[in-house]
């Protein structure tokens, strides 16, 4: 029986409005997680996640990523832990560096980006443990900071990367890691073998299910193209084994993505678990999102847990 929990993401270039329904829907099927984007310059990650809450009881709430770069860690900590106080065990997030030209745009890319994660992230993290902390970094100035309400149930914080230093910074100062839609089962076993055996390691997949496995990998294929083509990710690239140039196959989309029929996807998302993924939260491709989560809940995901 598969252990990994089964999510889906809102993408942020969805309508927001639309998010409460989708998480209504998602803990109605049986979905054991919500992840949802903060990209510039659409909707704030706290509060959307809040509002997903707000209309579910069991459902975990999942932000990732938020940039750190734009981020005191007093503040996120405080903002987090007011989410953790009002839905115990239900909330958790990503850290990460944020997009390098959306940073630029606005004024906030550090200096040195790792540092910058790795402070951030680590002062996060020990206010919401109850920590008071003292800190003069690069990055972080905190003179006896401690929250008053510190959450009882601390919430994952995950690095969100693809690149080893990044990966290096999750299993020091973090919980764990997210990896971005194209990550192969070869992108969590690296990432696996990096962080150890305890981190939680947590993927966005590109999914398309449809009774007919060639027409839902030929809706995913362009997207495998793009990530290629745009080098946004390279290790993620090498990883999935995507050819450098020319045709995308079908072989190098069943590897970075969960595509085809219902079969053919739970076997994706069990070879995602296989190599060390604890959740796969899956990004529906294409028309009908309300009923492609349908059918990964209600056909896909039962193949999963026997």
């Amino acid at each position: 029986m598969l252990l990994t929990r089964l999510g889906v993401m809102f993408q942020a270039t969805n309508p927001v409005r639309e998010l409460p329904g989708l998480a209504s829907r998602a803990e109605a099927v049986g979905l054991d997680e919500l992840w949802m984007a903060e990209d510039c310059f659409l909707h704030s990650g706290p509060a959307a996640a809040a509002a997903a809450l707000a209309v579910t009881e069991r459902l975990s709430v999942g932000i990732g990523l938020l940039p750190v770069a734009v981020r005191n860690p007093a503040i996120a900590a405080m903002e987090l832990a007011t989410l953790a106080n009002l839905f115990p065990d239900r909330i958790r997030v990503a850290f990460g560096h944020g997009v390098e030209a959306w940073m630029r745009q606005i004024g906030a890319r550090p200096p040195d980006r790792i540092v910058a994660l790795e402070e951030i992230v680590g002062s996060v993290r020990a206010l919401l443990r109850g920590e008071t902390l003292d800190v003069e970094g690069r990055n972080v100035t905190l003179d006896a900071v401690a929250l008053d309400t510190p959450p009882r149930a601390v919430p994952p914080i995950l690095v969100g990367t693809t690149g080893r230093r990044g990966v290096e910074v999750a299993a020091k100062v973090a919980d764990g890691v997210l990896l971005p839609e194209g990550a192969s089962a070869g992108a969590v076993a690296w990432a696996r073998e990096l962080l150890g055996p305890d981190g939680e390691i947590a993927v966005y997949a590109w999914m398309r299910v449809e009774d007919d496995g060639d027409l839902a990998r030929e809706m995913v294929r362009p997207l495998v193209r793009a990530r290629r083509d745009e080098a946004m990710y390279p290790n993620l690239i090498r990883l999935g084994g995507v050819p450098d140039e020319g045709e995308i196959g079908d072989d190098a989309v069943d590897r970075t993505a969960v595509a085809g029929t219902p079969q053919e996807c739970a076997e994706a998302v069990a070879r995602l678990a296989a190599a060390g993924a604890s959740t796969v939260a899956v990004l529906p491709v294409g028309d009908g999102l309300a009923e492609q989560v349908e059918r990964f809940a209600t056909d896909v995901a039962p193949l999963l847990r026997g």
